[in-house]
């Protein structure tokens, strides 16, 4: 029971057409939403591990991007933008709040909808400081409709692979070549490295074996 209260299954995000729908957002059916979106319950899950997810991704890029539009970074989305569509705190015990801008994609569509008003927990199992990323498994049958390459990315940005696998980068990292889908990015990053890399070095001890907890809120529509 306590283990279930620390670690809530909910995502991102990386991170509700009903709220959507006050944000102007389409209201077309996404279809059925996955039963499970972060299996957070233990540490040795079914998920598809970052090595998993990491050739997934190179054998996509060497055998081509299935006709998809290719782009660099997230600039073909700037148009299509949900506006502080969550809040995150860094840490379990983090206390100040970091506005998001999410894509009107599918695939953050549908991690929208398991958001709630809430503060939510979300861990992530993955800390890569030469990657420059923290990651999380997260389950579902996603579309990858919106994937695109991006060669090089910025400090603040989220992105799912096409292994399932979330991805927060908190460095800038050129030739980072990754086939993905752009998620959304943090609209301030001042400090936010800083914020990531204490939350992990004071998270060494976790019982769950967690690198980085983050506080995730949708905000109402």
């Amino acid at each position: 029971m306590k283990k279930n209260k620390l670690i809530i299954l909910t995502v991102a995000i990386t991170f509700g057409l009903t709220v959507l729908s006050g944000c102007g957002a389409d209201t077309a059916d996404l279809g059925e939403p996955p039963a499970e979106v972060v299996n957070g319950g233990s540490i040795d899950t079914e998920d598809i591990n970052p090595e998993d997810a990491d050739e997934e991704n190179k054998s996509v890029q060497a055998g081509g991007n299935d006709g998809m539009d290719v782009a660099e970074g997230a600039d073909a989305y700037e148009s299509e933008i949900l506006a502080n569509a969550i809040s995150v705190r860094i840490g379990r015990d983090g206390t100040e709040e970091w506005n998001v801008d999410m894509y009107h994609n599918d695939a953050a569509l549908t991690m929208l909808d398991y958001l709630s008003d809430s503060a939510l927990l979300f861990p992530t199992y993955t800390y890569d400081e030469d990657g420059g990323f923290v990651a999380q498994s997260v389950r579902g049958n996603y579309t990858r409709d919106d994937e695109q390459t991006i060669t090089d990315v910025k400090t603040g940005e989220l992105y799912l692979l096409n292994g399932g696998q979330l991805r927060f980068y908190f460095k800038d990292m050129e030739g980072a070549n990754i086939t993905a889908t752009p998620i959304g990015y943090y609209t301030d990053v001042e400090g936010l490295a800083e914020a990531v890399q204490g939350a992990y070095t004071s998270n060494l001890d976790d019982t769950w074996g967690v690198d980085v907890y983050f506080w995730i809120t949708k905000t109402p529509g």
